[in-house]
């Protein structure tokens, strides 16, 4: 006789997002959910939280006061210790184009991800502090 998988029921995503990002903010929020991706394979509900708070990540980093003209540059902390950084292909190409004059709007030109994936790696370069950008 073969055993039928029994599935677990789904969470309530938007109560343990809303909890999240209240008491822990969108980075640990974005971490938890990557987590239970793997728990939770098929979600579409899980899924769609998952791309809300990318968009979040983005426009917060969007909101910076000089937007698409900020320049960014590679911080000392990674020129000193980049080793510990663990880096994607993405971003380290992204890291390769920081040049410390060009801004936003030129690394979306010169980057051949999409302007979605660029500025959401680079959010997360400045979160891990690979990246500064001056105010």
């Amino acid at each position: 006789m073969s055993q039928i998988p029994i599935s677990q029921p789904a969470p309530d995503w938007s109560r343990l997002v809303g909890d999240s990002l209240k008491n822990n903010g969108v980075w640990h929020t974005y971490a938890k959910l990557m987590e239970a991706r793997t728990a939770y394979p098929n979600d579409y509900a899980l899924r769609g939280y998952v791309e809300i708070i990318r968009n979040t990540i983005v426009r917060q980093f969007l909101e910076q006061p000089k937007g698409m003209q900020a320049v960014p540059k590679l911080s000392a902390e990674f020129l000193t210790n980049f080793d510990r950084f663990n880096l994607s292909a993405q971003e380290g190409y992204l890291i390769s184009l920081i040049d410390g004059r060009m801004d936003i709007s030129k690394l979306l030109i010169l980057s051949p991800f999409d302007p979605f994936t660029t500025l959401f790696n680079l959010a997360k370069l400045q979160y891990e502090r690979a990246i500064s950008i001056p105010q």
